[in-house]
């Protein structure tokens, strides 16, 4: 899926906080349950969202960068 520049560059700063302070409230950081337990998810924006699994170390995984829903 590409996403516009604007999207790409949301993104970048959301992942840049989720570095910083994954407690910020513009990420709303939550784990994903059912199938998804143990996959967590932060908002670049109401509509786009990154997945991301944590290791042992508490480093995160990049899983992906999606629409809301899709």
């Amino acid at each position: 899926m590409a996403f516009r520049l604007a999207d790409q560059k949301r993104f970048a700063k959301a992942l840049r906080l989720l570095d910083v302070d994954e407690r910020h409230p513009s990420l709303r950081v939550h784990e994903l349950q059912g199938d998804l337990a143990g996959v967590w998810s932060a908002s670049a924006t109401d509509d786009l969202r990154i997945e991301f699994l944590r290791d042992g170390d508490g480093k995160k995984i990049l899983l992906r960068c999606s629409r809301h829903y899709r």
